[in-house]
């Protein structure tokens, strides 16, 4: 049995075409969505790059003042060292008293020289010591012993 080929009009009827034209308009629709949306992210990614290019720029040359602004070190003074050399001598002198005669006489029993070397900063200089007498050596009494702790 065959079929009647007018069952098979291919005719545009009222729902054909509208049904066609809904699925058309949704397909504009979702690709201007889609467009609108894609520059609006865009234009936001640009704003977001030139303001934090401005804000960079800003701290270059804010950190540019705060290098120029700060001052330069200055270097630590050095000490200069003078060597000074100390020269002490001692005689030792006694007077001998002839009882008989009343006379006095000086013999000088001996001479001792001592020698020091010793390193001070140039920016303060010592004064020089005022001469001492120096008598002979006197034999000093020994020290009491210790006294004796509460610790122990």
């Amino acid at each position: 049995m065959s079929r009647d080929p007018s069952s098979r009009d291919v005719t545009l009827n009222a729902l054909t075409v509208l049904t066609g034209g809904l699925t058309a308009a949704a397909f504009i629709g979702l690709g201007l969505a889609t467009g609108l949306a894609a520059d609006n992210t865009a234009q936001k990614a640009q704003a977001k790059a030139q303001a934090e290019a401005v804000a960079s720029s800003v701290r270059a040359v804010t950190n540019a003042r705060l290098v120029a602004a700060q001052p330069l070190p200055t270097p630590l003074p050095t000490r200069t060292v003078v060597s000074t050399r100390t020269v002490v001598t001692t005689r030792i002198v006694q007077a001998q008293v002839s009882a008989a005669q009343g006379q006095v006489s000086n013999s000088a029993s001996g001479s001792f020289t001592s020698v020091g070397a010793t390193s001070q900063a140039a920016a303060a200089p010592a004064a020089a010591p005022a001469p001492v007498a120096v008598q002979a050596p006197v034999q000093a009494a020994p020290a009491p012993p210790p006294a004796p702790s509460a610790a122990s």
